[in-house]
This record gives structure tokens, sequence and C-alpha cells, in this order.
């Protein structure tokens, strides 16, 4: 990986998909793909008080179920790719904050409209 400029990497070889994770609300659970989900929750607060609380701690179980089912270790990790709805990534940032994970912040919408 070399860097382009202030904000611009080139990876040496091209990425790929080693684990995934998903965790789920109720909505998603009751659809047709439910059994393909890692989690479904019955809550869609998962416990928490607010939202923005429970997509931190969805986000950080998500992280933490996919370190695991790669069987690599944090510190191997070199960057994860992380955003939320409508440029918040507040969840994000308070989801990865205890890994030390880099981590690439984008918003979906720019990609609808790209």
């Amino acid at each position: 990986m070399r860097k382009l400029g202030r904000q611009t990497i080139m990876l040496s070889s091209a990425p790929y998909i080693l684990e995934t994770s998903s965790i789920v609300g109720p909505k998603e659970s009751e659809g047709p793909l439910a059994k393909y989900f890692d989690q479904c929750l019955d809550d869609e607060f998962w416990g928490e008080k607010t939202w923005e609380k429970a997509e931190s701690k969805i986000i950080k179980e998500n992280v933490n179920s996919v370190i695991a089912k790669s069987g690599l270790s944090s510190t191997s990790i070199d960057y994860c790719f992380a955003g939320d709805l409508l440029n918040q990534c507040i969840s994000s940032c308070f989801g990865l904050r205890e890994t030390n994970i880099p981590f690439f912040r984008y918003i979906w919408c720019m990609f609808y409209f790209c």
C-alpha cells in the first residue's frame, strides 16, 4: 500500500472479503433472509436507551464477531471501512474506538447518487 495524496491510498493487491458478520433487528429477522443473519435481535434498541447507543453496540459486536470468525487478531487488521446513514458516522466512531483499528468513513447516500 502506498499513499497517493493526503487522503488517498493505493493498495498493493486487490482487497477481498475473508469473513462476514451481521446483526439485524426484528423487522429483518421476519423476512426471507433471516436464516442468513448471524444474530437477530428481538429489541431494536438491544437494551440501550437510544438508537445511537444501540447502533454503536451493534457495530462493536459485529466487528468482534467477524474478527473471531476470521481467526485474525485485531492487531493484524490494517483498516476497517465503516459508515452510517446521512453522514453521521458517530455510531461507527463509538463502536470501533475500543478496537484501535484505523477506519475509513464513508457515507451511504453518496453511493446511491454516483
